[in-house]
């Protein structure tokens, strides 16, 4: 039996020790009939530029825990298609989606992205960054609606629980490029 899953979700779901308030993180979620609004930030001592080259090394990913895999095709000099394969544990259930992004790069500003295919049945954000502070402001932002045999509660619980210690570990990658040159 097919297990399909908000495959945005996935994308970072991981946990890690760090605090939240190291990297300033906030996380919203409201939901609206089968669509889910999520707007987050976290703040990286980062320049903008480093914070542009972690946010489009999208292969990346592989070291956060649930992305197995990440590959991207250069469609152009500013668009990317990123196909992602990920797992991740929901309840007793082995979950394993594959997603398919397109990527539409902004220099030194973020990204906006699309799902074209995968396992929700709708995904889309963007990703902006804003220098504050000695760093810069990651601010993320998506509307998706997953397409699941798990109950609307179950997706929302988790959803919501498991998206602060998602964001703290992008943050916490993030934070390990600082020596990193532009």
């Amino acid at each position: 039996m097919k297990q399909r899953w908000c495959a945005w979700m996935v994308v970072c779901a991981c946990a890690t020790a760090m605090a939240a308030d190291d990297y300033k993180i906030k996380v919203d979620v409201t939901q609206q009939g089968n669509v889910f609004h999520t707007q987050a930030s976290f703040h990286l001592p980062l320049t903008v530029c480093q914070s542009y080259r972690y946010l489009t090394d999208y292969d990346a990913a592989t070291h956060i825990p649930g992305v197995v895999a990440s590959t991207t095709t250069r469609m152009d000099a500013r668009k990317a298609r990123v196909e992602r394969l990920l797992e991740e544990r929901i309840l007793l259930f082995p979950i394993k989606m594959r997603m398919v992004l397109e990527v539409t790069e902004l220099p030194n500003q973020g990204t906006d992205f699309v799902q074209i295919s995968g396992e929700a049945k709708s995904y889309k954000g963007a990703w902006r960054l804003e220098p504050e502070g000695g760093g810069t402001l990651f601010k993320y932002s998506t509307e998706s609606e997953p397409d699941s045999l798990f109950p609307k509660a179950v997706i929302a619980y988790f959803i919501k629980n498991r998206l602060n210690s998602s964001f703290e570990a992008l943050a916490k990658a993030g934070a390990e490029r600082l020596k990193q040159p532009c």
